[in-house]
């Protein structure tokens, strides 16, 4: 079985949504502290400050008109 901590990190910007994150990560609250994510692969992140859960997504973005328009920029001199 292949080690899961090399797997790359993705995050993607779910249409109208939360953040989703997949791999092998930490999440740290605003003081430092990590959250127990209990060997979650998949995390879903609140957008539309509305969650009940935050940071996490509680599905409350389908009760809102929260409408995202994400679109990728071209980000040049990037490391």
């Amino acid at each position: 079985m292949a080690d899961q901590s090399s797997r790359p990190v993705t995050v993607k910007a779910v249409q109208d949504g939360p953040l989703q994150i997949k791999g092998g990560f930490r999440l740290l609250d605003p003081s430092g502290e990590e959250y127990d994510l209990d060997g979650q692969r998949v995390v879903l992140l609140c957008r539309c400050g509305r969650s009940g859960d935050q940071p996490f997504c509680d599905s409350s973005h389908r009760a809102t008109d929260f409408r995202s328009t994400d679109r990728p920029a071209c980000v040049t001199g990037a490391d």
